[in-house]
């Protein structure tokens, strides 16, 4: 009797001890790439729990996104915080419908790779034709400047109500004529993060590229 309790014994610690080796992972890598491409292009998804995502993360790549419109205004005007969201949510709105995503795992292992096929944005044909009709756009430039000689800080242009509403409909021509390329196939390597919730699952190695090569930045 008590050689079958220390068998039994045995047993069960090397089956705990092989159950704590294991890291679990939320989600798959093709998902996860899926959710985080859908979120650049349209702010939500469905595939967030598939993909091993939250809302934090959700949030994160949505702030990400706005944050291009702040880099591409740079050398226009600078953005507040608030604006640079709700012309996230005009190109949200925008997309929505117009885009379709589909993935599929490629490889696996400690860095799978997902293939991405989508359309992305086409910058260069969206600015030729929003380019050719937008007055607010001049508008703001002559505006910014205007303020900047008569001594205003970046701080202060983005306290400028009169500005950020000029600046939300400048862009806004562009989100209005935004053009894309035809639709292609993108290699995205993955990784497993760690979140806040402490829940480990696949995010895509580079998220910024990703967000570039999606809106168009390059």
């Amino acid at each position: 009797m008590l050689r079958k309790i220390l068998i039994c014994a045995a047993l069960t610690a090397a089956l705990i001890a092989a159950g704590c080796g294991e890291e679990k992972i939320i989600g798959t890598p093709d998902k996860a790439v899926l959710a985080y491409a859908e979120i650049v292009m349209t702010g939500e998804s469905e595939n967030l729990s598939a993909g091993g995502l939250d809302e934090d993360d959700r949030n994160a790549i949505r702030k990400a996104v706005a944050a291009t419109f702040v880099a591409s205004m740079e050398n226009i005007a600078p953005l507040s915080d608030d604006t640079a969201q709700e012309i996230a949510q005009k190109y949200f709105d925008k997309l929505k419908g117009n885009v379709a995503l589909k993935t599929t795992l490629k490889s696996e292992g400690a860095q799978p790779i997902v293939e991405l096929t989508t359309t992305t944005v086409d910058q260069a044909a969206t600015a030729k034709t929003a380019a050719a009709n937008n007055d607010e756009l001049i508008a703001l430039i002559g505006m910014v400047g205007k303020l900047k000689s008569d001594g205003a800080t970046d701080e202060q242009i983005k306290d400028n109500t009169d500005v950020q509403k000029l600046a939300i409909s400048a862009v806004g021509k562009y989100i209005d004529v935004i053009a894309f390329h035809a639709e292609k196939t993108f290699e995205i390597p993955c990784q497993k993060v760690t979140g806040a919730s402490g829940n480990t699952h696949w995010m895509p190695t580079d998220g910024k590229a990703l967000i570039d090569l999606l809106t168009g930045q390059k």
